[in-house]
């Protein structure tokens, strides 16, 4: 397994919005779910609404499948694509959100400079570092630890032009805590490594004129074989 960066933020964030980190009307989303009865050997199935944010779930007569161990997400055209392709009369169910790019509120990326106040709050992360060393003797197989920050920005203060009301340090350390707590509950679920846990959480930090503030939790992806 070759290490894939743009997978990792990729569910790293799918998790995050899916846990409601930031509310279905903070992240200006609305979430639907639609049903398909596949033919037989049927790989692609397109939503109806689009752009596609996150999808919460995908079931085939029931049963539960999952991002990139079962299937893949064109989040612009809204194709889903499965690995294997369904049998004849299969079920597929897919819950999911959608909406225009520019309300979200959770990304996989550190926000940009020059976002106005009405953007935030907002949840960003960033690759910190990574470390590889020969895993066994032969020096073909490598093993990699990974530092991800996922950063958390709120308004200085409460206002109501802000999605949600949001601001001040409380609702920061709100925030900080429940990324730390969704990622602690599914610290062994992701399909793109095989652990994850938190180190450390960084001091809130205050921007210009103390309009927006950030903290940042890291956590150690470990264990990733290549």
């Amino acid at each position: 397994m070759n290490i894939d960066i743009g997978n990792i933020r990729e569910e790293i964030v799918v998790l995050l919005r899916n846990s409601n980190i930031f509310t279905i009307g903070v992240r200006s989303a609305t979430t639907a779910t639609q049903n398909f009865t596949a033919t037989a050997g049927q790989t692609v199935f397109t939503l109806t609404n689009t752009p596609v944010r996150n999808v919460r779930s995908l079931t085939i007569n029931a049963v539960n499948k999952y991002l990139f161990t079962d299937y893949t997400v064109n989040y612009v055209t809204g194709a889903i694509t499965l690995n294997t392709g369904a049998t004849l009369s299969d079920a597929v169910a897919i819950q999911y959100d959608y909406g225009a790019t520019a309300g979200e509120k959770i990304y996989p990326d550190y926000p940009r400079g020059d976002l106005t106040l009405t953007s935030f709050p907002r949840v960003g992360m960033e690759i910190t570092s990574a470390r590889t060393e020969p895993f066994g003797l032969s020096g073909v197989n490598h093993i990699t630890d990974i530092l991800v920050s996922i950063f958390a920005f709120i308004p200085g203060n409460k206002d109501s032009a802000i999605a949600g009301g949001l601001g001040g340090t409380m609702d920061l350390s709100d925030t900080i805590s429940a990324i730390r707590n969704t990622i602690r509950a599914n610290a062994k679920l992701f399909s793109q490594f095989q652990y994850i846990y938190p180190t450390s959480v960084s001091p809130i930090m205050r921007g210009t004129n103390d309009k927006i503030i950030h903290q940042s939790a890291d956590f150690v992806i470990k264990f990733v074989v290549e």
